[in-house]
């Protein structure tokens, strides 16, 4: 258990540093050849979409709704509400946001999750918690589907529910707007194989570890063909590339992700720990980095400091202390809530 969950918090402090580069890049001038190649780090969110499901699935305990909803709104939501209000905050008096009153209900309320207008207030990122809210939604009955018929069934079922919804988004051409090609339904089948690999793991735990010790360096020219065939469908396919590449993104991510976690089991164990103190606050970091980002570079401006990727460099130090600040802070939060 405890190897299970430190590869747990590595995966998730990789996948969240990764998009906070991809973010920070996505905002200087970069030749076109990195301005493309950056966009393996945005796919970070489907890895982080698949070890949600795992992780609920990790335990054995019997599955109480009013619990699980519970926890979910103080681990997920109640921290999310706090950053909107300090975003809403530095909006209101520092103008780093366009955003107002009505983006902040439309958050709060994940009313955002159905507007294109307010989808990607407060610097776009918050799409993330709307998806993962349909997909704790969908938890219940993907979880009785699982216990009924088992995880192949429940797995083919989530599967057929995320490919209905990519034909859709493909033949209403809609593939360009955020509240339809990141609906939850997007997502659905990798939370679905998050929660089937974690029932896998359990009834083969010490073969998997076995073939781990011996095997992760596999990782490194599956993760290239992976990455390579969702590079050629973005650039061959179009809208359909961009929609119905989530497979070779998820894997080719994953894959490069098992690499590094064996390379520094092995032989540089300061990137393990690196990964996995990250993993630790990941989603302050995430719910926090964009603030700190678009502070920072308003500090460029200020001071007539051209947005170039080497003037770059402080700010994942920089996002990195904001994010284990807000995790403090939130902790805090959220025990005024707290019943117990």
């Amino acid at each position: 258990m405890r190897e299970r969950i430190e590869w747990i918090d590595f995966a998730r402090g990789y996948s969240i540093f990764t998009i906070v580069c991809y973010h920070g890049l996505q905002r200087v001038a970069l030749p076109p050849l990195w301005a493309q190649a950056i966009a393996f780090g945005g796919t970070g969110v489907h890895l982080f979409f698949l070890l949600s499901g795992f992780g609920f699935s990790l335990s054995e305990r019997a599955f109480r709704p009013g619990i699980f909803f519970r926890k979910r709104l103080m681990k997920v939501w109640l921290p999310y509400v706090l950053a909107l209000c300090i975003s809403w905050f530095a909006a209101a008096g520092f103008h780093l946001f366009p955003d107002g009153l009505h983006a902040w209900l439309a958050g709060v309320s994940l009313y955002q999750m159905f507007s294109e207008q307010y989808i990607e207030s407060f610097g776009g990122h918050f799409w993330f918690i709307s998806a993962i809210a349909g997909l704790y939604l969908a938890y219940p009955l993907l979880l009785y589907i699982q216990r009924r018929a088992g995880d192949g069934v429940m797995l083919v079922f989530a599967t057929a529910g995320s490919l209905v919804w990519w034909w859709l988004v493909f033949f209403l051409e809609k593939g360009h707007l955020r509240t339809w090609n990141s609906f939850f339904l997007q997502f659905l089948w990798e939370f679905a194989l998050g929660m089937a690999l974690a029932g896998w793991y359990k009834t083969h735990t010490a073969a998997i570890k076995e073939w781990s010790k011996k095997r992760w360096w596999l990782g490194l020219p599956a993760g290239a063909l992976f990455t390579a065939l969702m590079v050629l469908m973005l650039l061959k396919m179009g809208d359909a590339g961009r929609i119905f590449n989530d497979p070779p993104a998820l894997a080719g991510y994953a894959a490069i992700c098992f690499f590094l976690y064996g390379l520094g089991r092995h032989y540089t164990p300061l990137l393990e720990r690196f990964f996995r103190w990250i993993g630790g606050f990941s989603y302050s970091l995430y719910l926090i980095h964009v603030l700190v980002l678009t502070a920072y570079l308003c500090l460029l401006d200020r001071f007539h400091i051209p947005a170039k990727w080497p003037f770059l460099l402080p700010f994942p130090v920089l996002a990195l202390l904001a994010g284990k600040a807000f995790e403090s802070l939130s902790r805090r939060w959220t025990a005024l809530f707290d019943r117990k």
